[in-house]
């Protein structure tokens, strides 16, 4: 199997500090995978109707969501792990803390060991 290729561009922008041109890279994305192309390559990977991957698909993605927004850590096959995450302030009595000291709610995603593996692995072309 090929390596993975990941496109990159290359810009340039005057610096505000100092006004010289400078460059900087970014990724050139590709075209963002909606669920149906997604259910219609996994479909045709495993010669499984549509109709069944799309319901399996719509409902492991409820099951997930629900899951992760009950608290739990999810683990994506060898992906990596979904989960609930919290950054709240620090407090010096009891009262402060708890549900009120929560400042900011989020999904985080840690990458597998295969995944983050598979990084190393990314060449890039411009």
């Amino acid at each position: 199997m090929d390596k993975p290729k990941v496109r990159i561009k290359i810009g340039k922008h005057v610096c505000a500090v100092d006004k010289k041109e400078r460059y900087f890279t970014t990724l050139d994305r590709a075209t963002p995978i909606d669920d149906e192309s997604l259910i219609k390559y996994a479909s045709d990977d495993s010669g499984i109707r549509i109709e069944q991957i799309a319901a399996v698909y719509r409902s492991l993605f409820v099951q997930v969501r629900e899951l992760v927004c009950n608290g739990h850590s999810v683990q994506l096959g060898d992906l990596g792990v979904l989960r609930f995450a919290i950054h709240a302030k620090i407090s010096a009595d009891l009262e402060g803390a708890g549900g009120a000291a929560v400042t900011k709610k989020r999904i985080r995603f840690d990458a597998s060991k295969i995944m983050r593996q598979k990084l190393q692995e990314v060449t890039f072309s411009v």
